[in-house]
């Protein structure tokens, strides 16, 4: 018999989490959009990337802008949608998140949702 102790932690990891979610109507915003931003003295850390568009054509991206670390990005020609799970990319300290895009059909629409924590 052994003398050690086993046991299961219940740990609910998206109680640490939060998402932020949205739609950008290209036909009235201007590329880029900052999306997120964290706390005065805090970074953003992802934890998954969904981007999806109605457009059939151009290229959508989500990234760090200032450390250029690039979260998602769609080629809208050959993908409508795109779910990057399981991703844990970092940004500065202070450093937002922004979508781009450049050559999407005209009036598209954009709809985002990025999971995160933030960290010190």
């Amino acid at each position: 018999m052994s003398k050690h102790k086993h046991f299961v932690r219940d740990v609910d990891t998206l109680a640490s989490e939060t998402c932020v979610s949205g739609e950008i109507d290209t036909g009235t915003s201007t590329s880029p959009v900052t999306v997120l931003t964290p706390t005065s003295g805090y970074k953003l850390d992802t934890r998954s990337v969904y981007i999806g568009t109605d457009s059939t054509s151009g290229e959508i991206e989500v990234k760090f802008p200032t450390s250029n670390k690039l979260l998602g990005k769609i080629y809208c020609s050959k993908f409508a949608m795109v779910t990057l799970d399981g991703i844990r990319i970092t940004g500065g300290t202070n450093e937002s998140i922004q979508i781009s895009w450049s050559g999407l059909d005209t009036g598209a629409k954009i709809f985002y949702v990025i999971r995160y924590k933030e960290v010190q």
